[in-house]
């Protein structure tokens, strides 16, 4: 005669419970990682709006820089030295580099915050 003996578990009841603790461990590393892209998500807008700002006030300072080069290279010449002509000259180069990373960051900084650009 041959006797089965029975066992804690069958086979499905330790498939439940792995399925189980699968699915509430999933549940803990969802919650958690909603959390951290909550909290990404704030920081993230922090950056783009920091962008936006330092875009505008490059921009802003690169424009005054190339209006008085202006000034300074052409209008006024007469009323400057040489070295200062040179230098308004280089100057014009190197703000007018300053305005287009300021467009730069500037256009990062809207797009990170979801306006639409043409």
């Amino acid at each position: 005669m041959i006797t089965t003996q029975s066992m804690p578990y069958s086979h499905e009841d330790l498939v439940d419970e792995l399925t189980q603790q699968q699915n509430i461990q999933l549940s803990a590393t969802s919650t958690v990682k909603q959390r951290k892209l909550v909290q990404l998500g704030v920081a993230s807008n922090r950056f783009y709006s920091h962008a936006l700002i330092g875009g505008n006030s490059t921009m802003l300072i690169a424009i005054i820089g190339l209006l008085l080069c202006i000034l300074v290279g052409y209008s006024y010449a007469d009323s400057f030295s040489l070295w200062a002509q040179v230098a308004s000259h280089i100057g014009l180069i190197l703000f007018a580099t300053a305005v287009k990373i300021g467009y730069v960051m500037r256009c990062v900084g809207l797009d990170g915050m979801g306006h639409l650009q043409l």
